[in-house]
């Protein structure tokens, strides 16, 4: 295997590294390792491309399932399907660490949180972490499959598709990968 880059998120205190990316795995998953801050995590949201399975490895991993709060001990996985609600967050005073896995391989969710974290520290983003630019919106959106219940994306989503081909017409989702990929 080789060396995962880690990508930073200052707004949430999240490290992700991509251990196994769609690409080699031959799109059959894609799996990430997390290390996240004391306080971290994101907020509920669902996708409609592919499941999660989330695996503690080291610490107490809080996950928001539905309408309960699951603790994930060292060694315990959460697979959440397709359409369910759900975030990750650390409710403890400790860095916790834990993997994702995506199947099948998600190489749009990888590009989703490198350009993400990248717009993020480079202050692209507002405080809850929407681009400022609505072709990088439109772009995030689309790749992330992270379907959140925000006014912003309500009134995005029936635009975004459009957004999201002009993006792709104007070369800019090709910009963005080569910044922070």
């Amino acid at each position: 295997m080789t060396k995962s880059k880690t990508y930073y998120n200052p707004v949430n205190g999240e490290y992700t590294k991509i251990l196994e990316s769609s690409a080699t795995t031959g799109g059959n998953y894609s799996l990430l390792e997390v290390c996240l801050k004391p306080g971290g995590g994101n907020p509920m949201h669902y996708h409609t491309r592919f499941t999660e399975e989330f695996i503690a490895v080291q610490g107490t991993l809080s996950l928001g399932y539905n309408k309960e709060i699951l603790h994930l001990q060292s060694g315990e996985s959460k697979l959440v399907p397709i359409g369910a609600v759900h975030r990750f967050f650390n409710a403890s005073s400790e860095d916790i660490i834990f993997r994702i896995i995506l199947r099948n391989g998600q190489e749009d969710f990888e590009n989703f949180i490198k350009v993400l974290f990248g717009l993020v520290q480079d202050r692209r983003t507002t405080k809850g972490q929407i681009p400022k630019n609505i072709f990088h919106a439109a772009l995030l959106l689309k790749w992330g499959d992270t379907h959140l219940k925000n006014p912003f994306f309500y009134l995005l989503t029936p635009f975004s598709n459009g957004i999201y081909q002009l993006a792709i017409r104007r070369g800019i989702d090709k910009k963005l990968l080569k910044q922070y990929g």
